[in-house]
C-alpha cells in the first residue's frame, strides 16, 4: 500500500502530514525521536501560544493533530531511499516501505562549539537562535560564539535587546567580511579570540571560562557556527545540496519529481512559523502533482 513518506517528525513534517492525511493519502511520518524542536525548553513567538510552549509540547500537539486525520508515525530511522519504476522505496533500520511521493523534513542539527558543558546549559543560557531567545536577555550580558559572517550578524542583531554583547571566536581568527567587521567595530562590540574552556553557573549560565582561567561573565551564549543538516537522503536521490541545505524551488519542489523538502533542512530563517508554512506548501504542491497539475491560485488569475 503506497502513499506519502514524510521524513521527519518536527513542525515542517507534521504540518505537511496534516494536509496529506486530510486529503485521504496514506501518510507515513518517519520520526526517530530526534529533532532540535524537542530540545527547546520554551518558545514565546509561536502563533497560537501566547503564554509560551515547550518544544516537546509543540511536537506532541502536532502529532495528535496529524494522527486525528490518519497519519501514521513510524518510529524508525530512515537509512536509505531510492526511486523505483512507479515511486520510491524507503528503507529503515527495521523495514521497507513503498510510497508515491516524499517530503524531506529532516531538520538541521545545530553545530555545537568545542566548549565543555555546552549541552548541559542548552535552554539554561545557551541558545542557537537570536531571533527566538534574545528577548529573554534584554539588558543583560550576552555573548556570541563564532568567527564568521553569521556570528557578526547575530552579534549586531543582539544590540536590539542589550548593549552588553561580546563576540568570542574560541581561538580562531575573526574572518567576517570587512563590511561586517567594520559594523562590529563601529558598534563597539568587543571581539575576543581566547580559547574557551568551559561554561559555569549554578541555576543557569553565569560565565564562560577561558583556557587561561579568566571568566567572562554572561547570562546568555548564542552559538553562531552554522548548521549541520541532514542532506544524505537528498543526495541519495541525486538532489543538489548547498552546504548543509537541500536546494528547492519556491514551491518546495526538489529536482526530483514528487520529492519536496521543507523546514530547517532547506535553510532560511529556521523558525517554527517558517517550517510550518513550508510543510504546508510542500504538501499542497505534492497533492497537486498527484493530480497531474501544478498548483494555481485562481484568486490571482485574471478573469
Amino acid at each position: 500500500m503506497s502513499g506519502v513518506a514524510i521524513i521527519g517528525g518536527g513542525p515542517a513534517g507534521l504540518s505537511a502530514a496534516i494536509y496529506t492525511a486530510r486529503a485521504d493519502k496514506r501518510t507515513l511520518v518517519f520520526d526517530d525521536g530526534g529533532g532540535t524542536t524537542r530540545d527547546v525548553s520554551r518558545m514565546e513567538n509561536v502563533y497560537g501560544f501566547p503564554d509560551g510552549v515547550t518544544g516537546p509540547e509543540l511536537v506532541e500537539v502536532g502529532q495528535e493533530h496529524a494522527k486525528k486525520y490518519g497519519a501514521e508515525r513510524i518510529s524508525e530511522e530512515v537509512v536509505h531511499i531510492e526511486r523505483t519504476d512507479d515511486g520510491f522505496r524507503v528503507e529503515t533500520t527495521a523495514d521497507e516501505y513503498a510510497v508515491d511521493g516524499v517530503i524531506l523534513a529532516t531538520g538541521a542539527d545545530y553545530e555545537r562549539p568545542a566548549i565543555a558543558d555546552v549541552e548541559a546549559y542548552e535552554g539554561q543560557g545557551v541558545s542557537y537562535c537570536v531571533e527566538c531567545d534574545a528577548y529573554f536577555y534584554r539588558d543583560r550580558p550576552v555573548a556570541v560564539v563564532g568567527n564568521g559572517n553569521y556570528a557578526a550578524t547575530e552579534a549586531l542583531m543582539l544590540l536590539d535587546y542589550t548593549d552588553d554583547v561580546w563576540l568570542l571566536t574560541n581561538g580562531a581568527d575573526f574572518n567576517a567580511d570587512p563590511e561586517l567587521q567594520a559594523k562590529v567595530d563601529a558598534a563597539e562590540i568587543p571581539v575576543r579570540t581566547d580559547r574557551l574552556d568551559q561554561l559555569v553557573g549554578d541555576d543557569g549560565l553565569e560565565g564562560i571560562v577561558t583556557t587561561d582561567g579568566e571568566t567572562i561573565a554572561v547570562d546568555g551564549l548564542f552559538v553562531a557556527l552554522g548548521t549541520a543538516g541532514g542532506t544524505d537522503l537528498a543526495e541519495m536521490l541525486g538532489i543538489p545540496v548547498d552546504g548543509d541545505e537541500i536546494v528547492t524551488e519556491p514551491d518546495q519542489l526538489t529536482t526530483v519529481d514528487r520529492v519536496y523538502a521543507a523546514g530547517d533542512a532547506t535553510g532560511g530563517h529556521q523558525q517554527i512559523a517558517t517550517s510550518v508554512g513550508e510543510g504546508a506548501r510542500a504538501a499542497i504542491n505534492l497533492l497537486e502533482a498527484f493530480r497531474g497539475a501544478d498548483y494555481v491560485d485562481y484568486k490571482k488569475v485574471p478573469a
